[in-house]
């Protein structure tokens, strides 16, 4: 448990949430584009630092 706190994926996840979740919960009325923007750096950083992972695992 301890190393998926220090994990850099995790922290971006958990960051994305929060952002979604205050815009709608704290009206922060960003728009739909912005949104989706925020969650495909995201998901992008994510799947690709998943990918280098991987890659670095097999080695």
């Amino acid at each position: 448990m301890k190393e998926k706190l220090k994990s850099r994926k995790f922290w971006t996840a958990v960051i994305t949430a929060t952002v979604l979740v205050a815009n709608d919960g704290l009206g922060m009325h960003l728009n739909g584009e912005t949104v989706l923007a925020i969650a495909g750096i995201a998901m992008t950083y994510i799947f690709g630092q998943a990918h280098v992972d991987a890659k670095g695992v097999t080695k």
